[in-house]
């Protein structure tokens, strides 16, 4: 029985320092761009803490974990689920917007955004679309639904509380990034959209185990945050 309990508070143990090693690192990226706006720093430890999120959470599963590679292949379906919640969060999103607007962020406050990265040239625009909806948005479910998800599931074990704390850890950093450009309503508004997102994403993840499921919704309702952004930028 010693044994199983030590073996137990060890399995623990890992997933602790893991989950805190990974999600940790958006919030740190986040910090050194808006909060010490480090310039070229900023964007080293954008471009390191990126590297890190993707390689870290496979090296420990892997190698500290000893768990079995994969490419988590869905095995229980969900694909219309995801289909169906992600166009139903897009719907959500374009309504909010078309009542809320400026409450939650304005065209001249998105291009402040932007504007550092040449994000208001809209062929470079296009392109950082693409990359966030195929690239990040993965990158994403790959960090937070899987690694972070399942380190939660590990700790405090459950369903829903996994869930709420993936979700919550998910949302931290887009609030802190979002409190140097829009006003408190706005980014409340804006944190619980995300908060709801990660809530809806996670699930999708637990219930059936594949991350491409997850990611089909979060990439239906980038779409529609992008064209919001194309049209604030852009127009139509």
């Amino acid at each position: 029985m010693e044994t199983i309990a030590q073996s137990t508070s060890q399995i623990k143990q890992r997933a602790l320092i893991g989950l805190l090693l990974v999600g940790i690192a958006p919030t740190v990226s986040v910090i050194t761009g808006f909060a010490l706006k480090a310039g070229m720093i900023a964007a080293f430890v954008f471009i390191f803490t990126k590297l890190w999120i993707f390689g870290l959470p496979a090296y420990w599963y892997l190698k500290i974990e000893g768990g079995q590679r994969s490419y988590s292949t869905p095995q229980n379906g969900g694909w219309m689920v995801s289909t169906l919640l992600g166009i139903g969060m897009a719907i959500v999103i374009g309504i909010a917007y078309f009542l809320l607007g400026d409450f939650v962020i304005r065209s001249e406050d998105l291009a402040e955004i932007l504007e550092p990265f040449g994000l208001t040239v809209p062929w470079k625009l296009a392109i950082g679309i693409l990359f966030w909806i195929f690239i990040n948005s993965v990158l994403e479910e790959y960090v937070f639904r899987w690694f972070i998800t399942s380190k939660l599931e590990t700790l405090v074990g459950g369903k829903w509380c996994p869930i709420l704390l993936s979700a919550a850890i998910f949302t931290l950093h887009h609030t802190i990034a979002l409190a140097f450009f829009i006003d408190p309503l706005g980014n409340a508004i804006a944190s619980l959209g995300v908060f709801i997102g990660g809530v809806i994403f996670s699930w999708l993840y637990v219930q059936y185990r594949s991350v491409w499921v997850a990611w089909v919704a979060h990439a239906i309702a980038d779409v529609a945050i992008f064209a919001i952004a194309w049209q604030l930028i852009v127009g139509f």
